[in-house]
């Protein structure tokens, strides 16, 4: 994330006013996101004493942790994203208080046009809050321990996973600025197209742009995301190559391949959940980018925020 993001999730934290359960339940969702980590390590474990031909009692005891496991991550995991999805909600009204406490506009068009610019920030807000606490916690938790974990199974694997993290990171950084740049025209549409509903029957023309803009946002996601799955598809099959040669030679057995390919398939789901949340990050940032250059709204210095 760039600079100004950090900044907009900064000014989001700065006008909530439940920040400490708002970061209590996002610890509390951090660590349910090991737990699933945890768990890829146990199934393998299982597979290994098969292989090994372990006695009945020790594969159900290792059964019997898996289900353990699980069961902790389900209470906590669900219990952090029911108290979050309430707190986040609050969060929208804080972002209007904010914004309308002393909103003065000339004309209902005006007024119109810079209500709907707050809602769309806020939307964009809450989007994003949400994605954060699911899947953005169990992808930040991912990308950080699983190449540590890599590193120490499988060197190779881990040198591949690591450029084809690289790699991802690079093509979505890319891609997301063309989203940027459509998405701050569509918003404009949004605006403009809300404003002339309420006040006019004669909208044709409106309607007509905002769906011209946002057939172009539609297709460039496709462009995005086709390019970041056929990545994620090469080095797939690149350390599924390697995995299973190394099966074949004697070097390792099929709970290694297990162990590495789940970590892997892992690191390839929340990658898909960090663009996501890239992009929803970027429609927080263009709409808190329209309403500081709007000068209507008094509440917002640009220059001192971002």
């Amino acid at each position: 994330m760039n600079p100004q993001t950090y900044k907009v999730i900064g000014f989001i934290l700065k006008i909530c006013q439940n920040k400490n359960s708002l970061f209590f339940w996002f610890i509390v969702r951090f660590l349910s996101a090991i737990l699933p980590l945890v768990t890829i390590y146990q199934f393998s474990g299982v597979v290994k004493l098969l292989e090994q031909k372990a006695p009945l009692e020790s594969v159900i005891l290792a059964v019997f942790c898996i289900f353990l496991v699980r069961v902790i991550d389900n209470f906590t995991r669900l219990r952090s994203l029911t108290k979050l999805e309430y707190e986040i909600s609050i969060v929208s009204f804080d972002i209007h208080n904010f914004f309308l406490s002393d909103l003065k506009t000339s004309t209902k068009s005006d007024r119109h046009e810079i209500v709907q610019a707050i809602r769309n920030f806020a939307d964009a807000s809450s989007t994003t809050l949400n994605l954060i606490k699911q899947p953005g916690v169990d992808s930040f938790v991912s990308i950080l321990f699983i190449p540590v974990i890599l590193l120490f199974l499988d060197f190779p694997a881990f040198i591949l996973n690591i450029a084809y993290i690289t790699v991802y990171y690079a093509t979505d950084y890319y891609t997301t600025q063309r989203y940027a740049h459509l998405r701050n025209i569509l918003n404009t549409r949004t605006e403009a197209y809300f404003a002339k509903l309420q006040d006019s029957s004669d909208f044709d023309l409106e309607q007509k742009s905002w769906s011209r803009h946002f057939r172009r946002l539609v297709n460039w996601g496709f462009t995005e995301w086709n390019l970041l799955q056929n990545t994620a598809v090469i080095f797939y099959s690149l350390i599924l190559f390697l995995q299973i040669s190394e099966v074949v030679n004697g070097n390792k057995q099929i709970s290694g391949l297990v162990l590495v390919m789940g970590y892997v398939t892992q690191t390839q789901v929340y990658l898909n959940s960090f663009s996501t949340i890239k992009d929803s990050l970027t429609d927080m940032l263009v709409g808190l980018d329209r309403l500081a250059q709007n000068p209507i709204v008094s509440t917002v210095d640009l220059d001192d925020l971002i």
